[in-house]
């Protein structure tokens, strides 16, 4: 497996974005969402997938303390995206489908996995879970490969 930085905490929404805003890159990986969200990325090359934990922070969440849906559907979309760039090319999502299944009120994992990669269409999934292994949200999505020819 290789993994990107380790999860950190984050004390709270300003030192989240001060932290995102001085390390964030232009570039593949290292956009400020990633940065701002705390997310660890990982890669897992014998079954071509990629992992994202999201940690649980209070300033994420909805009125009901619990992450809040967009937040979650940034993990679930980061962890497809990431796995559609290691293993076959860089893409845009175009559609995604969220299922939401219970309140997220601990960190998370998000698993990535191609479900076929067409010459210009991948289609991808997701799937949370929570820290007691429980499956907290599903996705699945498509994205547009950027070496498609036309």
């Amino acid at each position: 497996m290789t993994t990107t930085d380790s999860v950190r905490s984050t004390p709270g929404p300003v030192e989240a974005a001060q932290y995102a805003a001085e390390v964030a890159a232009p570039e593949f990986g290292r956009y400020f969402l990633i940065h701002f969200l705390g997310l660890s990325i990982g890669y897992h090359d014998d079954d071509q997938s990629c992992t994202v934990t999201l940690p649980f922070a209070s300033h994420l969440c909805n009125a009901g303390g619990a992450m809040h849906g967009g937040v979650l559907s940034t993990a679930l979309d980061i962890s497809m995206g990431h796995a559609c760039q290691r293993y076959l090319s860089a893409g845009s999502t175009i559609q995604m489908e969220m299922r939401f299944l219970r309140p997220v009120t601990t960190d998370v994992v998000c698993t990535g996995r191609i479900l076929r990669g067409g010459r210009r269409i991948v289609s991808l999934e997701s799937r949370m879970v929570d820290e007691q292994g429980r499956l907290a949200a599903v996705a699945s999505g498509s994205w547009f490969r950027h070496d498609a020819t036309t």
